[in-house]
């Protein structure tokens, strides 16, 4: 099951596409990601193939059928780690102790309101990624809720950037 992100707040129709598939035969798609012609300097992270299409879809759109450690360090690569200074191999790949760094480095007071809010969302993916990591949860229903936890945190970054 793909994880919905939304990587703008741009009600535009989306009219770029970069979509990446896998090399393993059959090439499923990992990730599509849909922009306006606005927002297409988004795409640069997004390694794949790009194309134009009809007005389609909104903004922003990305559905994520990446493994749960791949769609994490997305997160962490192209939203995270710029904002925080935070990446997973400086924690050891420890996702919880990366997303706790990250949530620590945003409670500063001086960032402003909305940091709080990403604060939050990032403080509590940390502690479900603790918890899947103990198996203390059921480890795919705890993945799934820190995806959405991100998911969550990297719209309201958006919605901060003007994206």
């Amino acid at each position: 099951m793909p994880v919905l992100r939304q990587l703008t707040v741009c009600s535009a129709p989306a009219t770029h596409v970069v979509e990446a598939r896998s090399r393993k035969k059959g090439r499923v798609l990992e990730y599509r990601v849909e922009m306006c012609a606005s927002h297409r300097w988004l795409a640069p992270p997004w390694p794949g193939r790009r194309t134009t299409q009809e007005p389609d879809g909104r903004c922003g759109t990305m559905a994520d059928h990446r493994a749960y450690t791949q769609v994490v360090q997305s997160h962490v690569e192209v939203w995270i780690g710029p904002l925080t200074a935070q990446d997973l191999q400086a924690h050891d790949g420890d996702v919880a102790a990366t997303l706790r760094a990250a949530h620590r480095w945003l409670q500063d007071g001086s960032r402003g309101e909305i940091w709080h809010a990403v604060a939050a969302l990032l403080g509590h993916a940390a502690w479900l990624a603790e918890a899947v990591a103990s198996v203390l949860v059921e480890v795919e229903a705890g993945e799934r809720q820190v995806l959405a936890a991100l998911s969550a945190a990297e719209s309201i970054v958006g919605t901060a950037r003007g994206v």
